[in-house]
């Protein structure tokens, strides 16, 4: 009865239309104030015909729903996790979300809007746009594509060119690439076309790409403020260009705050930094006895560990020792260089509030009082092997130029920093969960770009609150899948009374927005509809996110209410 009346809902409401929306007799376009006025006026709507059916399936949807629900309580295993986090300080919300441009004005308050397109790349997604119209029955996978970087749109474009061949799915995913994605007739004119002008002769052209930049921008910041970051993305090559991109600034990032840092200059800043690292590695040093001193205390707390004592403290050095921390929480002054200065490092506060010396104890407590032995060992043996390095290496990576007629045929150098990884699905199994372990601790990595393959079944919370959704998923399920990497009990928000920060940047009036809109309305029925198939050609999509959005009170009403527990206290 629930399912049968949310879908007569579900029909009734996509009777709606824009016009229908008004608040006190003025039209409007916000669904949740509109929402709100109408059905405390539920009745005398002037809209009888339209909106009177969609409150009257609304009333019996959520009757039914309620009925449901009280059958199903008495059986509730796992059940929904509180939308707020109960402290002793107060309530916060468990997750903020923050969408489009808000991703890079880092707050969700005030208005939602996409990325912008600025004039110098606003070519190719007008291209994209009319391919999309002269294919409106196929899925826009190459629009897809070129939402995600340009690197994307490339592989994407070869890949399906080279469809039945054998060839690699430009998806780091299980699925292949749909049928009929191609352009036909005058939009293949057009492809090609958009396939002579995009911009990837050099990193700072294809860093000009909107999504790119913006994830770029909230990565870098984030690891500045001390915090773990997980993005996700599907597509091989955006993996691959996210990673490039993000060692390139967390470089410059170094190198700028060690130059502000230097007051008295005797060496260029990594040469420095490089030189301050060596010293960890001397026992007589200061920096190395009052950093082993600090790690030290905080692991003779926990008597399971003193068989590790030795490698903990090896593991945290190597850590504290590189540029990468140095330069933001060390003084780079010689004469400052000194027992104090590892003091106040372990003092040091990330941007939820909590210090070094506290998130390491955090972890220690959590090897030693809820890690098994062999679980203990195996965090340890991956925290001894991950890259550390001193600065940066170089990987040898496919490129994708605007002359991959054929695949793949170039290999450049790429610079990157250890604190940032990627992993997908042609990562070794043993490389992969070294990094899921690692990732789960206060040490590297500190970013970590992954793709499908770390959406479902892993732990990556203890110590990490911010996830980005570089690429969308149509299945709005997969999305809350990934989300619920760092979303799990014992995780980083419930010790630090900050929120988990889900960031979901999406480019204005292209198919990406299109795509955006489908997705996340999708997200709030799928509450209320289940087993519901969606088409993702141009046209389904054109008509889809045209619709009225289902307000999200309306869709908190009708889902299920199964939580057991009021909320988490600290």
């Amino acid at each position: 009865d629930a399912q049968e009346s949310a879908v007569r809902l579900e029909n009734a409401w996509a009777a709606l239309s824009t016009e229908d929306l008004s608040v006190e007799g003025e039209p409007t376009t916000d669904v949740e104030q509109w929402w709100s006025a109408v059905n405390e006026a539920s009745g005398n709507s002037p809209k009888a015909t339209a909106v009177e059916t969609a409150l009257r399936r609304w009333e019996q949807s959520r009757t039914a729903m309620r009925k449901a629900e009280a059958a199903l309580a008495p059986w509730v295993i796992r059940h929904n996790k509180s939308p707020v986090l109960t402290f002793r300080s107060g309530t916060i919300l468990r997750r903020q979300y923050l969408r489009g441009r808000q991703v890079v004005e880092g707050t969700n308050e005030g208005s939602e809007y996409g990325l912008s397109v600025h004039s110098d790349a606003l070519l190719p997604f007008l291209l994209a746009a009319r391919i999309t119209t002269c294919n409106p029955d196929s899925r826009p996978v190459f629009a897809e594509g070129l939402a995600s970087s340009y690197e994307a749109f490339l592989h994407t474009r070869t890949q399906n060119r080279a469809a039945g061949a054998g060839s690699q799915s430009p998806l780091d995913e299980d699925d292949t690439l749909p049928e009929g994605v191609e352009a036909t007739g005058i939009g293949e004119w057009y492809l090609e076309q958009l396939q002579a002008i995009i911009p990837t002769d050099s990193v700072e052209e294809s860093l000009r790409h909107p999504k790119i930049a913006a994830t770029v921008k909230r990565a870098v910041q984030l690891w500045g403020q001390g915090e773990k970051v997980l993005v996700f993305c599907h597509y091989v090559a955006t993996g691959r260009a996210l990673r490039q991109h993000i060692s390139k600034a967390i470089l410059e990032e170094i190198e700028a705050t060690a130059s502000a840092k230097m007051s008295d200059r005797k060496a260029e800043p990594i040469q420095w930094l490089d030189q301050i690292g060596k010293r960890f590695f001397d026992e007589d040093t200061i920096l190395r006895r009052a950093c082993d001193e600090e790690i030290g205390e905080l692991v003779d707390r926990y008597p399971e560990l003193a068989e590790h004592r030795e490698e903990i403290i090896e593991i945290a050095r190597r850590y504290i020792r590189t540029p990468n921390f140095l330069s933001r929480y060390f003084p780079l002054d010689e004469r400052r260089l000194d027992r104090q200065a590892v003091s106040d490092a372990f003092k040091s506060k990330d941007a939820s509030g909590l210090e070094l010396a506290q998130v390491i104890d955090d972890f220690l407590e959590f090897l030693a009082r809820r890690c098994g032995t062999e679980d203990r060992k195996s965090y340890i043996e991956a925290l001894k092997g991950i890259q550390t390095g001193s600065i940066a290496g170089r990987e040898v990576t496919a490129t994708f130029s605007p002359d991959e007629r054929q695949q793949d045929d170039g290999k450049r150098s790429e610079l990157l920093v250890p604190s940032v990884r990627l992993v997908n699905g042609s990562t070794k199994t043993d490389t992969r969960q070294k990094l899921m372990l690692t990732f789960n601790t206060p040490f590297f990595p500190e970013i970590l770009i992954a793709s499908s393959v770390m959406a479902e079944g892993v732990d990556l919370h203890l110590n990490c609150r911010h996830v980005i959704h570089h690429d969308l998923c149509w299945n709005p399920s997969t999305l809350e899948q990934r989300t619920g990497r760092v979303d799990r009990i014992g995780a980083k928000i419930e010790r630090c009374g900050a929120p988990l920060q889900v960031y979901l940047p999406y480019i204005a009036e292209t198919q990406d927005e299109k795509m955006y809109r489908v997705v996340m309305d999708r997200e709030r029925w799928f509450k209320v509809v289940m087993g519901e198939k969606l088409k993702t050609d141009a046209r389904s999509t054109e008509k889809l996110a045209a619709r009225v959005s289902l307000p999200q009170a309306a869709a908190e009403e009708l889902a299920f209410k199964l939580a057991v527990a009021p909320g988490i206290s600290g």
